[in-house]
């Protein structure tokens, strides 16, 4: 039996980033015809929404789309069916040849298709294409990791103004190992549901591999801070809480965790608290590579919904030198026991934000993120007997970070000094 090639062949359909391509450079080059027609029309949205009588928002939206370089970030700006209608509408009025109507009426037909074939609608296309594009698409990513941040306020009834992670790494007394001093907290921190007990702070020292090689153990640095009868004292920093200090419970964990909870609560501003802790932790990590460690880390760990994560990484000038630190941020939805960087790259997410040097001494630290800060940092000084200007000060900020994941900002580990060099 013979069969037909013809009969039996099927026509591939092209993949969402060949088929996106080729239609919104057809749309944004039919938008930027209609827009050349108009004498003396120059592609800025107050311009375009003067010269078609259109809405402002509308102006823009071509006018972004127009001057878009990526096309598959055309499709961020692109207005809704009765937008495009309307933008037509406004081009006849200014008398725009009519083949060139037609031909933009054409490519928004092929920008409908688009959606109905690779996505649901709109939104999700938009989504996609974002995610494809040749580079971040920076108020994408704001847009829906703060429509996240509201929906996961109501789900696990907290949020937070700003979650502040800064550590400070210094030479410890053991050859070879560094200090680690830990200044952590929230600012606005509420509950949106009533009596919701938190764990605020959650903390270990591991190897690369995810070992616990040395057990974690701290010691606060405002040691008038006292436990309250049969349980340990949660280093909080008084000076800089808001009061009546915030209640809390510490408790050792599975994996050698150390957690600091917030204790059930009332709703609301009025409720709402501010809790900084500081604690040193001593010879917790060599500063040199070995076989267990190629990188030095420090690891903000997402678990609550807040506006602005600040991370910040104050490194004394004898450990490392200047470095040059990367952001990374891991998923942590997955079932394996949670380590500070899985180190696996299906586990990374992509963010837009980077590591910024900021200088030296403590008043390059100041963010409108956290009231006081370059006062916390300097009272972290005074207690570990520290020269603030001999630090160099790394930080990372995420608006509306994602959760749960590790925001990790690492750097590469130096060579141990051969012996006899100094």
């Amino acid at each position: 039996m013979s069969m037909n090639r013809d009969e039996t062949s099927t026509i591939e359909t092209p993949s969402l980033e060949e088929d996106a391509k080729r239609v919104l450079l057809m749309v944004r080059n039919a938008f930027a015809a209609i827009l050349e027609a108009v004498p003396g029309l120059e592609p800025r949205a107050q311009e375009v929404t003067e010269a078609l009588a259109i809405p402002r928002k509308l102006g823009w939206q071509i006018a972004k789309a127009v001057c878009e370089s990526d096309p598959l970030l055309v499709g961020r700006y692109l207005p809704a069916r009765g937008g495009m209608n309307a933008f037509l509408k406004g081009a006849a009025r200014r008398n725009v040849p009519k083949k060139l109507i037609e031909s933009a009426a054409a490519a928004v037909k092929e920008y409908e298709r688009l959606i109905n074939v690779h996505a649901d609608d709109r939104a999700s296309l938009k989504m996609m294409l974002s995610a494809c594009a040749s580079r971040a698409d920076v108020q994408t990513d704001g847009e829906w990791r703060k429509a996240a941040f509201m929906g996961n306020s109501y789900i696990w009834g907290v949020r937070a103004k700003t979650q502040l992670k800064a550590h400070f790494l210094f030479p410890g007394a053991e050859h070879g190992r560094m200090d680690i001093a830990s200044l952590r907290g929230f600012i606005g921190l509420r509950r949106m549901r009533p009596n919701v007990p938190w764990v605020i702070a959650r903390a270990r020292c591991t190897d690369d591999d995810g070992k616990v090689r040395r057990p974690f153990a701290s010691q606060a640095l405002d040691t008038a801070h006292t436990a309250e009868e049969g349980s340990e004292a949660v280093p909080l920093l008084r000076e800089f809480c808001s009061k009546p200090l915030p209640r809390f419970r510490r408790t050792v964990r599975q994996y050698g965790f150390v957690e600091d909870e917030l204790v059930e609560g009332p709703v609301g501003n009025t409720a709402a608290i501010t809790c900084i802790t500081g604690e040193i932790s001593r010879g917790v990590a060599s500063y040199y590579r070995s076989e267990h460690n190629r990188c030095g880390a420090v690891v903000g760990r997402m678990r609550t919904p807040c506006e602005a994560l600040v991370l910040d990484q104050l490194v004394h000038e004898d450990l490392f030198g200047r470095i040059s630190p990367e952001l990374i941020v891991y998923s942590e939805l997955s079932d394996r026991p949670s380590i500070p960087f899985p180190g696996m790259e299906h586990d990374r997410l992509p963010v837009s934000e980077s590591v910024e040097y900021l200088g030296r001494e403590p008043s390059v630290v100041y963010t409108p993120h956290v009231p006081r800060y370059a006062e916390m940092v300097q009272y972290m000084f005074d207690k570990l007997g520290l020269d603030g200007e001999r630090f160099d000060v790394y930080r990372a900020v995420l608006l509306y970070p994602p959760i749960p994941t590790s925001v990790v900002m690492s750097h590469e580990l130096p060579e141990a000094p051969a012996v006899g060099e100094p």
